[in-house]
């Protein structure tokens, strides 16, 4: 049984998408035999430290750094576009200091990020590659057919949707909706997650088109349930309503979700299709949490989940004024999983 041991992290988010960000670049914090049961026990909310997945950053050579990627649950994913916003920001303010751009290796594959402040919001950004996107869900779906499902009507739960199939890393059903303040988060979401026409499960988002430019997003993640946003998912979303001939190819979507707004620029051609993604990277505290062992349990050494040791409370307010200008109507989420957070949304 190993030792108690401390970590420190950043806890920080994009589009309050909310991150730990475990800094390896100078040694190793977290063993990787124990990184899922880490991952469960600091993303549990109400009874930890609350997240939207663990990240920990880390060498791959010294010219490109790696991200590994654990939602709450405690299961690794390939990607996910805002946790890799956050990635590159400590990778930037640390080891990498100043490198700009910084190719991330990730399960994924690799991926290109920008840092650089946002001067209309005074804001740290970062911009992300998103590579390549594919509409062949092979990957995707359990019966293994590469046929691309775009646009396809299929049941759940008893009720008919319409939904597009997109990978980025990670796979994605896109379901386009007239209103969303009609969908049933708390069915909709678990069940078309599980949907046995997965292989391993899917992030769903549910999309409302504005105008050509304007989509708002509400994603269920694959093991974290409802969230404030979703990278991958914000830009899955934009690159499926370009096929589906809601929003313009080739210009900056705007993206409003319950956590704040971002700007997805898909590339859609007979070819390839490939999409950036640009939003904020926002400091919340610095802290460091003790574990250790009961049994074969994961726990909190100390009666405290974790000790704060700065709090960017400066950050925090401006990113909360930022996040005014979206135009998701966050009284839709009310009786989700999400209600207390988008209540106190600048507070992530």
């Amino acid at each position: 049984m190993l030792e108690p041991f401390g970590v420190d992290f950043i806890k920080c988010h994009g589009a309050g998408n909310d991150f730990i960000v475990v800094d390896e670049t100078g040694s190793q914090q977290v063993p990787e035999s124990v990184k899922p049961a880490f991952a469960r026990l600091a993303g549990l909310r109400g009874g930890g430290i609350g997240s939207d997945g663990v990240i920990f950053v880390s060498i791959h050579d010294a010219s490109h750094p790696r991200m590994q990627f654990f939602n709450p649950d405690g299961s690794e994913a390939e990607m996910s576009g805002n946790g890799l916003r956050c990635a590159s920001r400590v990778a930037y303010d640390g080891y990498y200091a100043g490198r700009s751009p910084l190719i991330f290796e990730t399960k994924g594959g690799q991926y290109e990020t920008h840092n650089f402040i946002s001067e209309p919001y005074r804001l740290p950004f970062v911009r992300i590659h998103m590579g390549r996107v594919e509409t062949n869900p092979g990957r995707v779906l359990a019966n293994g057919s590469t046929t691309p499902f775009i646009s396809q009507s299929f049941e759940v739960a008893g009720e008919m949707l319409v939904g597009t199939i997109l990978s980025i890393g990670n796979p994605h059903m896109i379901i386009t909706v007239k209103r969303l303040r009609d969908v049933d988060w708390n069915r909709l979401g678990p069940a078309l997650e599980h949907h046995p026409m997965f292989a391993n499960r899917a992030n769903i988002s549910f999309v409302e088109v504005l105008d050509s430019n304007k989509i708002l997003v509400q994603t269920h993640e694959r093991g974290v349930g409802l969230t404030l946003s979703c990278g991958t998912g914000m830009t899955a979303s934009a690159i499926a309503q370009v096929l589906n001939g809601h929003v313009t190819n080739d210009h900056d979507i705007e993206v409003h979700t319950a956590g704040g707004l971002a700007w997805v620029h898909p590339q859609v051609s007979h070819t390839s299709i490939t999409a950036q993604l640009t939003g904020n990277v926002t400091y919340v505290y610095r802290a460091t949490a003790h574990v250790g062992w009961q049994g074969d349990t994961m726990v909190f050494a100390s009666g405290n989940p974790m000790v704060k040791t700065h709090i960017f409370s400066d950050e925090t307010a401006a990113y909360d004024l930022f996040a005014r200008h979206s135009l998701f109507d966050i009284a839709m989420l009310a009786g989700t999983s999400l209600e207390s957070l988008v209540q106190a949304r600048g507070a992530v």
